[in-house]
């Protein structure tokens, strides 16, 4: 009987651990210094919801609010189901920020319709998906920028299409504008290599798609994963490049030691 309860009493701390650590994000804080700020700037990064709006430790827009973006960044795959699209719509237009941009993900491109079964959206699908993303606050850059000013400071958000291979471009205003600071989004990390290919620079990378592995242990298995890195890296002189760990799941509807993540950046001037 003991051994029994013991093992009981086990059974239910491991289910509530990885509940916990499906359920309630942890705000990460990354601090970046450029000479292309002139004062500082607070960004925050969400993807990869997957139709999950709520968390333990309250809604998407009440984490991201309380912590005082000037420019809100999301990074692809909204819903696996489409009819989660107007409530994770509504949720992102609950967020209390004039910059909030939104780059396609693969997940824009099909809906889950059984635990590994998806259907395709054909370009039509596609297309109406990112106008109903983009009816209201929600800026979406699918291969193109746009220029934000907060105060002396200039920050140039360009945010590419790689929710399908190939479909990535690159299209900067004419005369791409000097000194401001370059913010680059995408779903899928493997941006970088197409940027290095084609030249594109950046001072900041956001992707996300990976999920951090979602099931960490697993991710030390899956070669496509392997070959990212989980959170911050430096890849040259004032140049960093951010994979998010995501806040949803897909396919397994839990995660295991790779919490929810809702990431935030502080961009200071160098002394």
């Amino acid at each position: 009987m003991i051994i029994a309860g013991l093992a009981l009493l086990a059974a239910v701390a491991a289910a509530v651990w990885v509940y916990d650590g499906t359920v309630r994000a942890e705000v990460t804080e990354s601090s970046i210094r450029s000479g292309r700020v002139r004062g500082t700037v607070r960004m925050v990064q969400i993807s990869d919801l997957h139709g999950r709006t709520r968390l333990w430790n309250g809604s998407v827009a009440e984490v991201v609010h309380s912590l005082r973006p000037d420019i809100v960044c999301v990074t692809g795959d909204l819903f696996n189901r489409l009819g989660q699209l107007p409530k994770v719509i509504q949720e992102l237009e609950r967020i209390e920020c004039r910059h909030l941009f939104f780059v396609p993900g693969n997940h824009e491109r099909k809906e889950q319709i059984g635990p590994l079964l998806s259907r395709a959206f054909d370009e039509g699908e596609f297309t109406d998906v990112l106008r109903r993303i983009g009816t209201g606050r929600i800026r979406v850059l699918a291969n193109e920028g746009e220029m934000v000013e907060l105060g002396n400071t200039r920050v140039f958000v360009y945010g590419f299409d790689n929710s399908r291979y190939g479909k990535e471009r690159y299209r900067p205003p004419e005369g791409e504008p000097e000194g401001a600071f370059r913010l680059v989004l995408a779903h899928s990390p493997s941006i970088e290599g197409w940027m290095a290919k084609h030249g594109v620079g950046y001072d900041l990378l956001l992707a996300g798609h990976t999920h951090g592995g979602q099931i960490r242990f697993v991710r030390q298995l899956l070669k496509r994963y392997r070959r990212y890195h989980v959170g911050l890296k430096r890849t040259g002189p004032d140049r960093y490049f951010y994979v998010h760990r995501g806040v949803g799941t897909v396919h397994l509807p839990l995660r295991i030691a790779c919490r929810p993540e809702i990431a935030l950046f502080r961009i200071d001037p160098k002394d």
